[in-house]
């Protein structure tokens, strides 16, 4: 008999593992998260959470906390390339939008390490509940019909103890040794080389001078890389991202030659640094096989790694988290039957596969794209916000599936499977975005005539109404008619995370048993 029990062990306490636990409490499931380091990484790692991840992150109220954490340059925004901080400048853009200029999300970018990013989903999730315990290693597992057995080990005592789960979510990095132990293979590209984080201490306010950026992209012999500050005005902690030749390994690189890396990007020969640490990873691009083995299941970096550039990599991987989250709570709960855990793959996998294509031609842009690589690039708004899903869990409408993994967001056809559209809506006398209210229920949206669907949905349990148009104005009206593709009696059912699952374009016959019968389909109940 095991010592403890849980319904979901998560193994893996970094960005992806932390937003799964967040998810996961949300919903009412008190998940057990395991760590084998000690403490959340000093490294910043990743830069940004995207705006569907801010977007996801709002909805339970977190938006602010996150912003408050931010890298204190964010606000400066641009990014400056140059041969070296002291070098000749070789350029400057906008960095990522801190607001959605295209008005298809409802908020933007928020730049932020993930070093700054993961003490609030630890924070947020502890507080709703879930158990999380880092320097804690899970040695070992089987699996059965019913779930998964572990065994943990106390990395301060060395004591171990074994615990029960329903399910595992493995969210335990690239290296994954969860996937391999499955025997779950990955495809791609593979490996392009490697890059290192050096984070040191060093008086740089001179060779600034005055100038203000989020990050400095450099570019000479000797180092390419990314310069960025890690304090505030009064701080000297940077970090410095140089690109690794293939093949190389960061173990090669001592002390010294982290501080010749650094004195180059910075073009001061004789610059006192102070290295507090360094660590490498590998930039890759690949997809796992699978995203499921029984009663496993993998995210994050686990199931696809893709290369920095874009920003696609974590934010896709607390996607992940997010879309399981809603699934595996209805599961538990008895409210969905198994199967509708099979559509986690069916969804995910082809986003995956379409992200990381994506961050590979990213990667590539710098030395030149062939002609069948350009034609595949998509736009970030779309790489973001424009994924169709097809699965179980959607009912698709005949003769409206052109096959594309994504449209255009700022074109919606508001069809099953796609992100449903930001829409202003009056909530309580109040002005709410839409996806501010998505934090676990399904939402029924109807027209300003579809007032007989709203018994339907008091019927059915965690699902949330609103009659567009009896508050909103008529613009929000059409903007809704237009967007969704529906009539002024239509129908939208939206799942937890925000994506349609079925439209009824005018009215039913009988709204009851409509709804009925999407939710038996949807939730693969029998």
């Amino acid at each position: 008999m095991a010592d403890e029990t849980t319904e979901v062990l998560i193994v893996g306490g970094s960005m992806v593992g932390l937003a799964q636990a967040l998810f996961l409490a949300r919903q009412g499931i008190r998940p057990l998260l395991v760590e084998r380091h000690a403490e959340i990484s000093a490294h910043p790692r990743a830069q940004a959470a995207s705006p569907r991840t801010m977007e996801l992150l709002r909805a339970l109220g977190l938006e602010d906390a996150v912003r408050a954490r931010e890298n204190p340059h964010a606000q400066y925004g641009d990014i400056l390339q140059a041969q070296s901080l002291t070098g000749p400048e070789l350029g400057r853009f906008d960095g990522p939008f801190r607001h959605d200029p295209n008005d298809v999300g409802t908020t933007g970018w928020t730049l932020i390490g993930q070093d700054r990013l993961e003490p609030v989903l630890r924070e947020g999730a502890e507080e709703l509940g879930a158990d999380i315990r880092f320097a804690t290693e899970m040695t070992g597992f089987t699996q059965d019909a019913d779930g998964v057995t572990a065994v943990l080990r106390d990395l301060a005592d060395g004591s171990e103890r074994t615990v029960r789960a329903r399910y595992l979510v493995a969210a335990d990095g690239s290296r994954a040794p969860v996937r391999e132990s499955l025997g779950i293979g990955r495809h791609g590209p593979g490996v392009f080389g490697r890059q290192m984080n050096i984070v040191f201490h060093a008086d740089l306010d001179p060779y600034v001078a005055g100038r203000t950026f989020f990050l400095c992209f450099v570019s000479n012999p000797e180092v390419k890389g990314v310069l960025g500050k890690l304090g505030g005005a009064d701080s000297d902690r940077w970090v410095l991202a140089p690109s690794l030749p293939p093949g190389s390994d960061h173990r090669a690189y001592d002390t010294e030659d982290c501080v010749e890396l650094v004195r180059a990007a910075v073009g001061v020969p004789d610059l006192p640094v102070e290295v507090e640490s360094a660590t490498s990873w590998e930039i890759a691009a690949w997809v796992a096989d699978r995203f499921r083995s029984g009663r496993v299941l993998l995210a994050g970096d686990c199931a696809h790694v893709m290369p920095p550039t874009g920003g696609f990599g974590g934010n896709t991987g607390i996607q992940d988290a997010h879309n399981l989250a809603w699934k595996l709570a209805l599961v538990l709960r008895g409210a969905a039957g198994p199967e509708l855990l099979d559509t986690y793959e069916q969804e995910r996998a082809p986003v995956a596969e379409f992200t990381v294509d994506q961050g590979v031609i990213r990667y590539l842009q710098r030395s030149g794209l062939d002609e069948a690589a350009a034609a595949r690039h998509r736009p970030e708004t779309t790489v973001l916000f424009g994924h169709v899903y097809r699965s179980d869990a959607v009912l698709r409408e005949p003769g409206q599936d052109d096959g594309s993994v994504v449209e255009d967001p700022k074109a919606p056809t508001g069809r099953p499977g796609t992100r449903a559209p930001h829409l202003p809506l009056i909530r309580q006398g109040k002005e709410v975005p839409l996806h501010d209210l998505l934090d676990g229920d399904f939402w029924l949206l109807t027209g300003p005539e579809g007032t007989p669907w709203q018994p339907a949905a008091e019927l059915s349990q965690g699902v949330s109404f609103h009659r567009v148009g009896e508050e909103e104005a008529p613009e929000t009206v059409e903007r809704f008619l237009t967007r969704y593709g529906v009539t002024a009696a239509g129908a939208v059912l939206l799942r937890p995370d925000g994506f349609i699952a079925w439209r009824s374009p005018g009215p039913a016959p009988d709204p009851a048993e409509t709804l009925t019968g999407v939710f038996d389909t949807v939730l693969r109940r029998p």
